[in-house]
């Protein structure tokens, strides 16, 4: 078992501030997600049940957690790095 993964056995519901506020720049895994909307991110709330510093590694250790519900989502809290790309023409 990874030792940067966290196995969550909370089942309060948390809103997003407060997935972010207590899961800082980490993958979060979370189950019982009261949505808005079917087409967007926002959501009142859900069940944090693992977080960690790679998605990966958090989704083969709540797999085991996952079969009791009908969806999940996995999300990062920090902000995205990803390379910078770009087309530049003459």
């Amino acid at each position: 078992m990874n030792a940067g993964i966290k196995i969550t056995a909370n089942v309060e519901r948390i809103t997003w501030d407060e997935v972010c506020r207590r899961y800082p720049d980490e993958w979060v895994m979370l189950v019982d997600i009261d949505w808005v909307n079917e087409t967007d991110f926002v959501f009142r709330s859900a069940i944090a049940v693992g977080h960690g510093p790679h998605r990966r590694d958090v989704f083969a250790q709540a797999r085991a957690l996952l079969d009791g519900y009908s969806g999940f989502a996995c999300y990062f809290t920090g902000r995205i790095r990803a390379p910078l790309r770009g087309f530049f023409a003459p």
